[in-house]
Protein backbone atom coordinates (compact mmCIF):
# COMPACT_ATOMS: atom_id res chain seq x y z
CA UNK A 1 0.00 0.00 0.00
CA UNK A 2 1.27 3.20 -1.11
CA UNK A 3 2.29 6.11 1.77
CA UNK A 4 -0.23 8.28 0.61
CA UNK A 5 -3.23 5.92 0.09
CA UNK A 6 -2.72 4.28 3.76
CA UNK A 7 -2.57 7.86 5.30
CA UNK A 8 -5.73 8.48 3.78
CA UNK A 9 -6.68 5.31 5.30
CA UNK A 10 -5.90 6.25 8.41
CA UNK A 11 -7.50 9.46 8.09
CA UNK A 12 -10.64 7.78 7.27
CA UNK A 13 -10.59 5.28 9.94
CA UNK A 14 -10.03 8.28 12.62
CA UNK A 15 -13.42 10.21 11.46
CA UNK A 16 -15.27 7.04 11.73
CA UNK A 17 -13.66 6.38 14.97
CA UNK A 18 -15.08 9.81 16.49
CA UNK A 19 -18.04 9.68 15.12
CA UNK A 20 -18.62 6.18 16.00
CA UNK A 21 -16.85 6.32 19.44
CA UNK A 22 -19.60 6.16 21.55
CA UNK A 23 -21.18 2.78 19.72
CA UNK A 24 -17.28 1.51 20.19
CA UNK A 25 -17.00 1.85 23.85
CA UNK A 26 -20.43 0.01 24.07
CA UNK A 27 -19.83 -2.81 21.60
CA UNK A 28 -16.56 -3.27 23.44
CA UNK A 29 -17.54 -3.23 27.14
CA UNK A 30 -20.42 -5.90 26.40
CA UNK A 31 -17.33 -7.92 24.61
CA UNK A 32 -15.70 -7.63 28.21
CA UNK A 33 -16.12 -10.99 29.99
CA UNK A 34 -17.58 -10.38 33.45
CA UNK A 35 -16.33 -13.77 34.81
CA UNK A 36 -12.75 -12.76 33.84
CA UNK A 37 -10.08 -13.79 36.50
CA UNK A 38 -8.31 -10.87 38.28
CA UNK A 39 -5.22 -12.39 37.30
CA UNK A 40 -6.36 -12.84 32.98
CA UNK A 41 -6.29 -8.87 32.12
CA UNK A 42 -4.41 -6.39 30.72
CA UNK A 43 -3.95 -2.81 32.76
CA UNK A 44 -3.89 0.22 30.64
CA UNK A 45 -3.39 3.14 32.58
CA UNK A 46 -2.34 6.70 32.17
CA UNK A 47 0.50 7.46 34.26
CA UNK A 48 0.07 10.56 36.10
CA UNK A 49 -4.09 10.92 35.55
CA UNK A 50 -6.18 11.37 32.29
CA UNK A 51 -5.15 15.63 32.82
CA UNK A 52 -1.89 14.43 31.69
CA UNK A 53 -2.72 12.27 28.80
CA UNK A 54 -0.33 13.55 25.79
CA UNK A 55 -1.38 14.29 22.22
CA UNK A 56 -0.46 11.17 20.17
CA UNK A 57 -0.28 13.39 17.09
CA UNK A 58 2.14 16.30 18.42
CA UNK A 59 5.99 16.69 18.62
CA UNK A 60 6.85 15.35 22.20
CA UNK A 61 7.98 11.81 22.31
CA UNK A 62 5.73 9.23 24.33
CA UNK A 63 6.83 6.92 26.81
CA UNK A 64 5.03 4.10 27.74
CA UNK A 65 6.36 1.43 30.90
CA UNK A 66 5.28 -1.96 29.43
CA UNK A 67 5.10 -4.51 32.56
CA UNK A 68 4.31 -8.40 32.81
CA UNK A 69 3.72 -9.31 35.79
CA UNK A 70 4.25 -13.02 37.33
CA UNK A 71 0.83 -13.50 39.17
CA UNK A 72 -0.44 -16.96 39.28
CA UNK A 73 -3.99 -17.74 38.41
CA UNK A 74 -6.09 -15.84 41.39
CA UNK A 75 -3.47 -13.35 42.45
CA UNK A 76 -3.61 -9.86 42.00
CA UNK A 77 -1.45 -8.81 38.77
CA UNK A 78 -0.66 -5.39 40.53
CA UNK A 79 0.64 -6.68 43.27
CA UNK A 80 3.19 -9.62 42.23
CA UNK A 81 6.52 -8.75 41.08
CA UNK A 82 7.68 -7.73 37.67
CA UNK A 83 8.61 -10.32 35.37
CA UNK A 84 9.31 -7.93 32.67
CA UNK A 85 10.21 -4.18 32.68
CA UNK A 86 10.25 -1.99 29.32
CA UNK A 87 10.36 1.45 28.95
CA UNK A 88 9.03 2.23 25.55
CA UNK A 89 9.88 5.71 23.86
CA UNK A 90 7.79 6.64 20.49
CA UNK A 91 8.59 9.71 18.57
CA UNK A 92 5.55 10.04 16.72
CA UNK A 93 6.96 12.95 14.41
CA UNK A 94 10.01 10.55 12.71
CA UNK A 95 7.74 7.30 13.06
CA UNK A 96 10.02 5.71 15.15
CA UNK A 97 10.13 3.89 18.76
CA UNK A 98 12.83 2.35 21.09
CA UNK A 99 11.83 -0.72 23.46
CA UNK A 100 14.69 -0.09 26.54
CA UNK A 101 14.70 -3.24 28.74
CA UNK A 102 15.54 -3.26 32.57
CA UNK A 103 16.18 -7.01 34.11
CA UNK A 104 13.82 -8.17 36.86
CA UNK A 105 16.72 -8.35 39.47
CA UNK A 106 17.99 -4.78 38.65
CA UNK A 107 19.51 -3.51 42.20
CA UNK A 108 17.80 0.16 42.37
CA UNK A 109 16.38 2.43 44.83
CA UNK A 110 12.84 1.72 45.24
CA UNK A 111 11.45 5.61 46.65
CA UNK A 112 10.17 5.00 50.23
CA UNK A 113 11.44 1.65 50.44
CA UNK A 114 15.44 1.93 50.18
CA UNK A 115 17.92 -0.51 47.89
CA UNK A 116 16.32 -3.85 46.84
CA UNK A 117 15.40 -5.59 43.39
CA UNK A 118 13.34 -3.32 41.05
CA UNK A 119 10.49 -5.57 40.52
CA UNK A 120 9.85 -5.45 44.52
CA UNK A 121 8.19 -2.10 43.69
CA UNK A 122 5.29 -4.00 42.14
CA UNK A 123 4.76 -6.25 45.24
CA UNK A 124 4.90 -3.32 47.61
CA UNK A 125 3.29 -0.47 45.34
CA UNK A 126 1.85 -1.79 42.56
CA UNK A 127 2.27 -0.20 38.79
CA UNK A 128 2.75 3.42 40.67
CA UNK A 129 5.42 2.55 42.04
CA UNK A 130 7.35 1.09 39.46
CA UNK A 131 7.01 4.14 37.71
CA UNK A 132 7.82 6.20 40.32
CA UNK A 133 10.91 3.93 40.83
CA UNK A 134 11.77 3.87 37.11
CA UNK A 135 11.55 7.86 36.56
CA UNK A 136 13.87 8.78 39.84
CA UNK A 137 16.24 5.81 37.85
CA UNK A 138 16.13 7.41 34.34
CA UNK A 139 15.05 10.79 34.57
CA UNK A 140 12.08 10.08 31.63
CA UNK A 141 8.22 11.44 32.38
CA UNK A 142 6.06 8.18 32.10
CA UNK A 143 3.30 8.76 30.13
CA UNK A 144 1.24 5.28 29.88
CA UNK A 145 1.88 2.72 31.82
CA UNK A 146 1.03 -1.08 30.51
CA UNK A 147 0.26 -4.60 32.72
CA UNK A 148 -0.59 -8.08 31.84
CA UNK A 149 0.04 -11.47 33.52
CA UNK A 150 1.35 -14.86 32.34
CA UNK A 151 -2.06 -16.29 31.15
CA UNK A 152 -3.25 -12.56 29.98
CA UNK A 153 -0.06 -12.73 27.59
CA UNK A 154 -0.91 -16.25 26.44
CA UNK A 155 -4.77 -14.84 25.67
CA UNK A 156 -3.38 -11.90 23.82
CA UNK A 157 -1.07 -13.94 21.56
CA UNK A 158 -3.83 -16.43 20.39
CA UNK A 159 -6.44 -13.76 20.11
CA UNK A 160 -4.67 -12.38 17.26
CA UNK A 161 -3.88 -15.34 15.94
CA UNK A 162 0.06 -16.32 17.26
CA UNK A 163 3.29 -14.28 16.54
CA UNK A 164 6.42 -14.95 14.07
CA UNK A 165 9.40 -14.66 15.85
CA UNK A 166 13.00 -15.45 15.19
CA UNK A 167 14.85 -16.87 18.29
CA UNK A 168 18.35 -15.86 17.76
CA UNK A 169 19.86 -19.34 19.58
CA UNK A 170 18.54 -22.89 20.62
CA UNK A 171 16.47 -22.80 23.90
CA UNK A 172 16.14 -26.25 26.36
CA UNK A 173 15.23 -25.07 29.91
CA UNK A 174 13.41 -27.07 32.08
CA UNK A 175 11.69 -24.47 34.14
CA UNK A 176 10.14 -22.14 31.54
CA UNK A 177 8.88 -24.84 29.04
CA UNK A 178 10.96 -22.97 26.08
CA UNK A 179 12.02 -25.86 23.66
CA UNK A 180 13.11 -24.06 20.29
CA UNK A 181 15.76 -24.88 17.45
CA UNK A 182 17.34 -21.64 16.20
CA UNK A 183 15.51 -19.83 13.42
CA UNK A 184 12.08 -18.80 12.74
CA UNK A 185 9.29 -20.18 14.55
CA UNK A 186 5.30 -19.09 14.65
CA UNK A 187 4.34 -18.99 18.35
CA UNK A 188 1.08 -19.74 20.33
CA UNK A 189 0.35 -18.37 24.11
CA UNK A 190 1.72 -21.06 25.31
CA UNK A 191 4.98 -20.92 23.63
CA UNK A 192 5.73 -17.00 23.75
CA UNK A 193 5.47 -17.29 27.25
CA UNK A 194 8.31 -19.58 27.17
CA UNK A 195 10.36 -17.52 25.04
CA UNK A 196 9.65 -15.07 27.51
CA UNK A 197 10.53 -16.54 30.53
CA UNK A 198 13.37 -18.48 29.81
CA UNK A 199 16.75 -17.20 31.12
CA UNK A 200 18.74 -20.23 32.28
CA UNK A 201 19.85 -21.08 28.90
CA UNK A 202 22.31 -17.57 28.46
CA UNK A 203 25.25 -17.00 30.23
CA UNK A 204 23.60 -13.47 30.44
CA UNK A 205 20.76 -14.78 31.93
CA UNK A 206 18.33 -12.19 33.00
CA UNK A 207 19.69 -9.30 30.28
CA UNK A 208 19.32 -12.07 27.04
CA UNK A 209 15.44 -12.75 28.69
CA UNK A 210 14.73 -8.94 28.63
CA UNK A 211 15.93 -8.83 25.05
CA UNK A 212 14.06 -11.64 23.85
CA UNK A 213 11.07 -10.10 25.87
CA UNK A 214 11.79 -7.23 23.36
CA UNK A 215 11.97 -9.57 20.36
CA UNK A 216 8.04 -10.46 21.24
CA UNK A 217 7.00 -6.76 20.79
CA UNK A 218 8.54 -6.48 17.34
CA UNK A 219 7.03 -9.70 16.53
CA UNK A 220 3.49 -7.94 17.71
CA UNK A 221 4.25 -4.64 16.00
CA UNK A 222 4.84 -6.76 12.65
CA UNK A 223 1.99 -8.95 12.81
CA UNK A 224 -0.47 -5.69 13.26
CA UNK A 225 1.89 -4.08 10.13
CA UNK A 226 0.69 -7.65 8.14
CA UNK A 227 -2.59 -7.54 8.99
CA UNK A 228 -3.46 -3.57 8.90
CA UNK A 229 -1.74 -3.57 5.08
CA UNK A 230 -4.61 -6.17 3.81
CA UNK A 231 -7.08 -4.63 6.29
CA UNK A 232 -7.09 -1.20 7.94
CA UNK A 233 -10.32 -2.72 10.05
CA UNK A 234 -7.24 -4.84 11.84
CA UNK A 235 -7.22 -2.28 14.43
CA UNK A 236 -10.76 -2.67 15.41
CA UNK A 237 -9.97 -6.17 15.49
CA UNK A 238 -6.98 -6.14 18.06
CA UNK A 239 -8.51 -3.81 20.20
CA UNK A 240 -11.34 -6.03 21.09
CA UNK A 241 -9.08 -9.20 21.67
CA UNK A 242 -7.67 -6.72 24.24
CA UNK A 243 -10.17 -5.76 25.42
CA UNK A 244 -11.85 -9.20 26.60
CA UNK A 245 -8.75 -8.72 29.34
CA UNK A 246 -9.03 -5.43 29.72
CA UNK A 247 -9.02 -3.00 33.16
CA UNK A 248 -8.27 0.88 32.31
CA UNK A 249 -8.65 4.48 32.87
CA UNK A 250 -8.25 5.56 29.35
CA UNK A 251 -11.08 6.32 27.05
CA UNK A 252 -11.85 4.24 23.95
CA UNK A 253 -10.34 6.52 21.41
CA UNK A 254 -6.71 7.16 23.04
CA UNK A 255 -6.21 3.50 22.79
CA UNK A 256 -7.65 3.86 18.95
CA UNK A 257 -4.81 6.41 18.45
CA UNK A 258 -2.33 4.54 20.62
CA UNK A 259 -3.09 1.10 18.41
CA UNK A 260 -2.79 3.53 14.99
CA UNK A 261 0.19 5.49 16.16
CA UNK A 262 2.03 1.76 16.39
CA UNK A 263 0.98 0.74 12.90
CA UNK A 264 2.94 4.13 11.33
CA UNK A 265 5.98 2.72 12.95
CA UNK A 266 7.67 0.77 10.85
CA UNK A 267 10.01 -2.40 11.87
CA UNK A 268 12.88 -0.92 10.72
CA UNK A 269 12.45 2.20 12.75
CA UNK A 270 12.36 0.40 16.37
CA UNK A 271 15.40 -0.39 18.00
CA UNK A 272 15.88 -2.82 20.85
CA UNK A 273 17.93 -2.79 23.71
CA UNK A 274 18.87 -3.09 27.45
CA UNK A 275 20.27 -1.64 29.78
CA UNK A 276 24.09 -2.10 30.17
CA UNK A 277 24.13 -3.94 33.23
CA UNK A 278 26.31 -7.05 34.95
CA UNK A 279 25.07 -9.85 37.49
CA UNK A 280 26.48 -9.89 40.86
CA UNK A 281 25.61 -10.46 44.59
CA UNK A 282 24.07 -8.99 47.53
CA UNK A 283 23.73 -11.21 50.45
CA UNK A 284 22.47 -14.86 49.23
CA UNK A 285 20.55 -13.06 46.25
CA UNK A 286 21.54 -12.88 43.04
CA UNK A 287 21.22 -9.68 41.63
CA UNK A 288 21.63 -7.02 38.72
CA UNK A 289 23.85 -3.87 38.47
CA UNK A 290 22.98 -1.26 36.14
CA UNK A 291 26.02 0.43 34.45
CA UNK A 292 26.68 4.21 35.29
CA UNK A 293 27.28 4.44 31.72
CA UNK A 294 23.44 3.76 31.33
CA UNK A 295 22.88 7.52 32.32
CA UNK A 296 23.64 8.57 28.92
CA UNK A 297 21.19 6.14 27.38
CA UNK A 298 18.73 7.50 29.68
CA UNK A 299 19.78 11.23 29.00
CA UNK A 300 19.17 9.99 24.72
CA UNK A 301 15.77 8.63 24.89
CA UNK A 302 14.44 11.29 27.41
CA UNK A 303 14.97 13.65 24.57
CA UNK A 304 13.14 12.29 21.62
CA UNK A 305 12.47 9.05 22.63
CA UNK A 306 14.75 7.29 20.59
CA UNK A 307 18.83 6.17 21.24
CA UNK A 308 21.44 7.43 18.98
CA UNK A 309 19.39 10.15 16.72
Amino acid sequence: MRPRARSALVSVLVAVALAATSVTALVLARARTASAAASDVVEIHSAHGASFVPALQGNKPIFILALGSDARPGQDIERQRADSIHIIGINPAMHRATILGFPRDSWVYIPGVGTTKINTAMVVGGPSLMVRTLERLTGIHIDFWLLTSFSGLIGMVNGIGGLTVNVPTAMHDRYSGASFKRGTHHFWGAQALAFARDRHDFLQGDLTRSANQGRLFLAALSRLHGRFGQDPATVFDWIAVGWQRLRTDLDVQTILNLALTATQIPLSGVRNLVVPARSGVVGPADVVFISASASSIYTDLRKDGLIGS
